[in-house]
């Protein structure tokens, strides 16, 4: 290792040799000796005391010893420095340089080679003058050195009182006595951190001069920065030491860059180190620089910067966690603040101020708030900073109130309120634009924004609002005045009631009819204000003739709001006050609300309503002892039933009475006292006589007289419990002594009401037998009319002696004339009344709306099919009474007429008002009419009867007839499947060739067409239909739906039909409702002896027996009876009857010894029916799984079912590969993989079921010929032999051989649809599961075929063969069915919601 003794030396003397500032030397030295940020000091004095001076550290000498260093270049050679700082100290006291003896100038003296000091010690910074011993302490080797050579100082910043050329010359003289001397030397530039661009150049030009001969190298440098400072020494020594491969000289730019770079790096990680580490606010420094001092990142950060930068960094970390957390918490605040402005200052306008003094108005109003508390919290002591510093406030959810001082909080009012008055003012855009739309006339439905835009151009509220604002109004606008439209139209529909009747028994709608329909309505406003929606206009039109004629509920126009729905909701509210008479418990003074002392609950639990009656404080003193007993919950418990308690008080008087009615549960009185006895029991007595005179209120209620004696003598006490034991006797109830039973009177109380209440219901059941009445009376309403059912309800389920018969009836006892007379009150709609057209009814109530002129309309029509029974007419008008009839033109127009029509009907007529309240009392007239008309109605209910089983017009006797098959549509098309999820259950549509647009065509359309959404199966109509579709007998019903499919071609057939019509009814057929445009229903399922039906050859009838009708042997027609005509109609003879009671009697005799045989029989039928259902169910049991076992046998491993159920794994793995990897591949399927890839997975999957796809780098197209492959080679067919010959004749049913399909369903592709769901559900489990499964798969490569080209019809036909594997005898048999089995497998891709999921189909009507 070389030992180097280096001098530096630079211009030195006094103030004017110098200039204010030195050159750098002492710097220079510092950083090379002690190149860490703590050990690097920036003053270093040159005017010093004597006794500093004198001192070890100058030693009286003109010198610095600096110490020894050793550092090691790139190329790891080391090298010794001992420097040594040739400068010259001045004395303070007089300002000029220090005699020493005999001195050289200092520019000759500072060139020496040789320095001597004896005991002279290492300076390190200027502290250590006088002070030596308190620092390291080295001495100057041997007290003399050899210099080796010199670092000559250039200071290139400007200093003031120095000029360049003075520096220039010094550097020149000294340059050229070391050259003389022959010592290597370096020239460095410092302070280049702050270099004067011209001082540079005069540095360059010295160490370029030629007399130097290159000998002299330039490095420039920077102390302060540590730039380039061991690279002068380092170079001066190789200098020395003659090394060839010297170190390069790098610029101080570059150097710079370079150190930038590097202070950036330390300083990053050192950031990035102490946001980690330190993540707490509170941590000291002394407690964070022991944490970090173990991390290298923050040493090195040390050594390059020291540790004061670093604790700056570090106080710099911390406040920036306090702020952050100071930030947060205020967010957290100032979110809490938004959300209690909303609750406690919900409108501005409560501040009453203007902009500018706004946050002080808003303050001060939050302050004094009554739910401040709630929301904020002061604390004078501390800010709420401090708390925050102090975790004071960590578990306080409130908010301190100086946080409103803050301008954040301010911001947050401000734009609180900025956008509440931007959401009143948007608010109010909406509704002036909403009341422009409404004002506007050329709004009309169906009409779009644009169209209608230019009219509000400019307008307001329009300009203001977003075009999406805009949008979403005009939407609703018109969604009201389409319903509204929509709504008028059926008003228009139905006011012309009278002109629809005559398609009432019409089949078929022809385009003639439509055209006649719309020549009479097209001139309303109503009729042309949904031009522009004329398919939906088709489809109400069409559904009002489908109500017309088949009027049942689910046809009606109101739909849920029919009065048949309503009605059944009205009265199974009433249920529990008016038939089951169930006591109820709860405390409720004056009777509580609830359903009275019947039932006030349901299931276990009920509520008890008690009115506790006392004068002064006893009432509430009662209360309270109840209170006490039952808890807060008032829940009492008695024979394991659970009791809630519902109770108010009152003083003893008479208004304390009026309260109670049928919905009080019992009657508490208590008394104490002589004066309160006595008002007692006067205010009872006058109460019980009021009641005699108007109504039972008291009947059946519990009553219990309490004696609460309080400081009475004895005699009185015992004076007054004798009175309280009388009066209680007199008035029927329990009387209970409080001094006798203090502890348990509460629960005496509510015991003895709860019996009496049970008693009461024991008593209260009907003493009538249940299938007497002695009057049946029909109330008609209207469907749609605007008034309250309730109300006309009410007076007839307020009856004390109301039992509730079925859904639509009532039956009250009531007096008419002298005797007490069973009457039953059947509530129906208009259309409803059909049902009872062949029931005894003895009197028709009517209402209709005195504002609507189709209720009346709708009334006339019905009130002349029912000429000749009595007759009342109600027109219900609105609130006011007798006033709606002078203050409304259409209201006085409709009552006149209904008046009119009452007269012609010899009915009789009267108002009702729609907020009046009547009694029972209002229907007496009626009663008592249709009570005198009685026997009449009777008679000739029982000549209508008989006329009707002679056969004449009807045909009664005919049982068990086959219903109507179900409508037929021609195909079921796919709909768009945009949005789809891919499970197969997205929107499907229907849509029928023989649609409603054919009603522009030149054809005509057969209700038949109408499609049901209820799907269900057509059911038998027996004689007893409940069902508001009759309109007909049961007999002549199903004559004319068979003849809806099966026209008789012989004469007598005709004639049958032509008899038939002598009496005009609705003939009820199987068209159900249409389903409201866009909404989705189910194609109707046939039921199974459908499928067997042939057709009837063409064999001639016998005369006056339809050809439907003939006995057949056939199992086809097993469920038709063998009647003849005779048995048919009843008796051949039965017109020539004498129509007496004898012979009456007879005949009813034999129809009912006829119908018990002819019910045995089917019965017997039925279960046989029952008992092969049950032989195939059992098979199909055993087909499955014998399947899923031969299944795992043959095929092992592949067969293994995977995690979605019975499916393969084979099937499962190669399709989620396929949909993961093939939807976007174009012909997939279509396009055949290689064999060897096929085979190798096939292998793989035999080695290990668990194999990936993914990693086997196999084509997808070879995986989609591997999975035809399973299903063709290694999966055992899905069908059955019988299963496949089925399938073959529905898909060839077209044309192709003979089939015992009806040839409604060959022809028919609905049907045959409907036919193919039948099939599935014929499979195994296993075989239906696998079957759904891979078409779900085909539907999602169909839902991509934009990018695989592979629809539901390209996937038929790649696919068809594989999955129904039928054996064709020639090719003529494959041509001739392959489009069919095509078909089959499109069907079931393009159907698969309806066909495996049970889905509703979409149909367009």
């Amino acid at each position: 290792m070389r030992q180097f003794n280096i001098s530096v030396i630079g211009l030195s003397g006094t103030e004017k040799d110098r200039g204010q500032v030195g050159v750098g030397k002492s710097c220079l030295c510092n950083r090379f000796m002690r190149p860490m940020a703590d050990d690097y000091f920036i003053d270093h004095i040159s005017v010093l005391s004597q006794s500093d001076f004198s001192g070890r550290i100058v030693n009286n000498d003109h010198f610095l010893y600096w110490g020894e260093v050793r550092k090691t270049t790139e190329e790891g050679v080391e090298y010794n420095f001992n420097i040594i700082e040739q400068t010259e100290f001045m004395d303070d006291s007089t300002f000029q340089a220090f005699k020493v003896g005999k001195m050289d100038p200092y520019s000759k003296r500072c060139t020496a080679t040789k320095v001597f000091s004896a005991e002279k010690l290492m300076y390190i910074c200027k502290n250590q003058l006088g002070i030596e011993k308190e620092y390291e302490q080295k001495v100057m080797p041997e007290g003399r050195l050899s210099i080796d050579g010199f670092v000559v100082v250039f200071d290139v910043s400007p200093v003031p009182n120095r000029s360049v050329e003075k520096q220039v010359e010094f550097v020149q003289n000294v340059i050229a006595t070391i050259v003389k001397n022959k010592k290597p030397l370096v020239l460095v530039t410092t302070k280049n951190d702050d270099a004067y661009e011209l001082y540079v150049r005069e540095a360059e030009k010295i160490s370029q001069r030629k007399d130097y001969k290159s000998t002299v190298q330039l490095i420039e440098t920077s102390a302060h920065e540590s730039i380039n400072i061991d690279l002068a020494f380092l170079m001066l020594a190789q200098m020395i030491d003659k090394v060839k491969n010297r170190v390069k000289i790098i610029s101080y730019q570059e150097s710079a860059k370079s150190r930038k770079e590097l202070l950036d790096t330390r300083s990053e990680a050192v950031t990035r180190l102490i946001r980690n580490q330190i993540t707490d606010y509170h941590i000291l420094w002394s407690q964070g620089s022991k944490m970090l001092s173990q991390y290298r990142e923050w040493n090195e950060f040390l050594n390059i910067f020291g540790h004061e930068a670093g604790q700056k960094l570090f106080r710099r970390h911390m406040k920036k966690l306090r702020d952050d957390h100071l930030n947060k918490k205020l967010h957290q605040y100032l979110d809490k603040f938004a959300l209690a402005l909303e609750y406690m200052l919900p409108d501005i306008g409560a501040l009453n101020i203007i902009d500018d003094d706004a946050w002080d108005c808003a303050r001060n109003y939050l302050q004094n708030h009554i739910e401040f508390e709630q929301y904020f919290f002061e604390c004078p002591q501390a800010s709420w900073t401090e708390l925050v510093d102090m975790d004071e406030a960590e578990d306080e959810a409130r908010i301190p109130f100086d946080v409103l001082e803050t301008s954040e909080a301010e911001t947050v009012f401000r734009n609180y309120l900025n956008s509440v008055q931007q959401d009143k003012k948007k608010i109010g855009w909406k509704q002036q634009f909403k009341m422009l739309l409404e004002e506007s006339g050329f709004v009309t439905p169906g009409k779009q924004l644009s169209e209608v835009r230019v009219l509000f151009m400019g307008r307001e509220c329009f300009e203001a609002l977003s075009e999406h604002d805009c949008q979403q109004i005009y939407d609703i606008h018109q969604d009201e005045i389409i319903e509204k439209s929509k709504q008028n139209f059926v008003e228009l529909l139905l006011e012309h009631a009278q002109y629809f009747l005559q398609f009432k028994n019409v089949d078929i709608i022809t385009q003639e009819d439509v055209r006649q329909i719309t020549d009479v309505i097209q001139e309303d406003s109503r009729y042309k204000m949904l031009d522009r929606l004329d398919q939906e206009r088709r489809v109400m039109l069409v559904q009002h003739l489908r109500f017309i004629h088949c009027p049942i509920r689910d046809h009606c126009p109101f739909f849920n709001n029919c009065v048949d729905s309503l009605i059944e909701e009205v009265l199974a509210d009433k249920s529990a006050t008016s038939n089951h008479k169930t006591p109820g418990v709860g405390v409720g003074v004056g009777g509580g609300g609830g359903g009275g002392w019947k039932t006030t609950g349901n299931g276990s639990d009920r509520t008890l309503n008690l009115l506790i009656v006392g004068s002064e404080h006893l009432a509430s003193d009662l209360l309270n002892d109840i209170r006490i007993c039952t808890g807060s919950k008032g829940e009492y418990i008695y024979e394991n039933q659970t009791y809630y308690l519902n109770y108010r008080i009152a003083n003893g008087d008479m208004e304390a009475f009026k309260a109670i009615d049928v919905y009080s549960s019992g009657l508490i009185c208590v008394y104490s006292n002589q004066q309160s006895f006595e008002t007692l029991k006067d205010n009872l007595e006058r109460t019980l006589l009021c009641n005699l005179e108007l109504e039972d209120k008291f009947e059946n209620l519990p009553i219990v007289l309490v004696y609460q004696p309080q400081d009475l003598k004895e005699n009185e006490v015992e004076y007054l419990r004798s009175e309280g034991m009388r009066l209680s006797e007199m008035l029927h109830c329990d009387f209970i002594d409080h001094t006798q039973n203090h502890q348990k009177y509460v629960y005496d109380i509510l015991n003895i009401v709860i019996l009496s209440l049970k008693l009461t219901e024991m008593k209260s059941y009907d003493p009538y037998p249940s299938n007497h009445t002695d009057l049946r009376i029909l109330c008609c309403i209207f469907c749609g009319d605007q008034y309250d059912i309730e109300n006309i309800v009410q007076p007839l389920v307020a009856e004390s002696t109301l039992v509730k018969a079925s859904e639509h009836s009532i039956i009250v006892d009531v007096f008419i004339g002298d005797a007490k007379r069973r009457v039953e009150f059947i509530l129906s709609s208009y259309h409803g009344t059909n049902q009872y057209r062949d029931e005894l009814i003895h009197g028709y109530i009517y209402f209709y709306s005195a504002k609507r002129r189709s209720s009346l309309a709708n009334l006339s029509i019905l009130a002349a099919q029912n000429a000749n029974i009595p007759l009342q007419i109600i027109a219900v008008t609105e609130s006011g009474g007798v006033n709606a009839f002078f203050n409304s033109d259409i209201c006085q127009f409709l009552i006149t007429e209904g008046n009119a029509l009452a007269d012609r009907f010899k009915g009789s007529f009267m108002t009702f008002s729609a907020d009046q309240y009547v009694k029972f009392a209002f229907y007496n007239p009626f009663l008592k009419t249709a009570w005198d008309n009685k026997y009449e109605v009777e008679n000739l209910h029982v000549e209508e009867s008989i006329t009707l089983d002679s056969g004449e017009g009807t045909l009664e006797s005919s049982v068990n007839q086959m219903p109507r098959p179900p409508p037929r549509h021609e195909s079921y098309m796919l709909s768009n499947t945009l949005g789809t999820d891919g499970s197969g259950s997205e929107n499907y549509e229907m849509l029928p060739t023989r649609s409603l647009n054919s009603l522009n065509e030149e054809r005509d359309i057969s209700l038949d067409e109408i499609y049901d959404e209820n799907n269900e199966k057509p059911k038998h109509l027996h004689q007893n239909c409940t069902e508001s579709d009759s309109c007909a007998s049961s007999t002549e019903r199903r004559v004319r739906q068979q003849n809806a499919y099966y026209k008789a071609s012989s004469k007598a057939s005709k004639a049958s039909a032509k008899k038939q019509k002598k009496k005009k009814v609705a003939i009820p057929v199987q068209t159900p409702r249409v389903p409201p445009f866009g909404s989705y229903v189910s194609p109707p399922e046939i039921p199974l002896h459908y499928q067997r039906m042939t057709v009837v050859g063409a064999e001639k009838p016998e005369a006056g027996v339809p050809e439907f009708m003939k006995s057949d042997k056939s199992p086809e027609y097993s469920m038709v009876p063998e009647l003849t005509a005779a048995g048919i109609f009843g008796a051949e003879n039965l017109p020539e009857y004498n129509m007496n009671a004898k012979c009456l009697k007879d005949f009813e005799k034999h129809e009912k010894r006829r119908i018990k045989e002819e019910t045995a029989r089917m019965r017997k039928q039925q279960e046989k029916e029952k008992e092969q259902e049950k032989k195939l169910k059992r098979k199909l049991k055993q087909n499955a799984k014998g399947l899923a076992e031969s299944v795992e046998a043959q095929f092992g491993k592949l067969m293994i079912s995977s995690e979605q159920g019975e499916i393969p794994i084979f099937l499962n793995k190669c399709v989620e590969f396929i949909e993961k990897e093939g939807l976007d591949s174009e012909g997939i399927y279509r396009v055949p993989g290689s064999r060897a890839h096929v085979d190798m997975l096939f292998q793989r999957f035999e080695e290990d079921v668990n194999t990936v796809i993914d990693v086997l780098d196999i084509p997808v197209n070879a995986v989609a010929t591997a999975l035809k492959d399973f299903f063709s080679k290694r999966l055992p067919p899905l069908f059955s032999k019988d299963i496949i010959k089925e399938l073959e004749e529905i898909a060839g049913s077209r044309g192709v051989g003979s089939s015992k399909l009806n040839v409604e369903v060959k022809t028919d592709r609905s049907c045959r649809l409907i036919a193919l769901k039948s099939l599935l559900q014929k499979l195994p489990p296993i075989n239906f599961a696998i079957l759904k499964y891979i078409f779900q798969h085909f539907v999602h490569v169909s839902d991509n075929s934009k990018l695989n080209s592979m629809d539901s019809k390209n996937l038929a036909i790649c696919w068809w063969p594989t999955l129904i594997p039928i054996d064709f005898t020639d090719m003529g048999h494959f041509e001739q069915l392959r489009p069919y089995l095509e078909d089959i497998v499109q069907t079931m891709i393009d159907q698969f919601p309806y066909l495996f999921c049970g889905k509703d189909a979409f149909v367009m009507v």
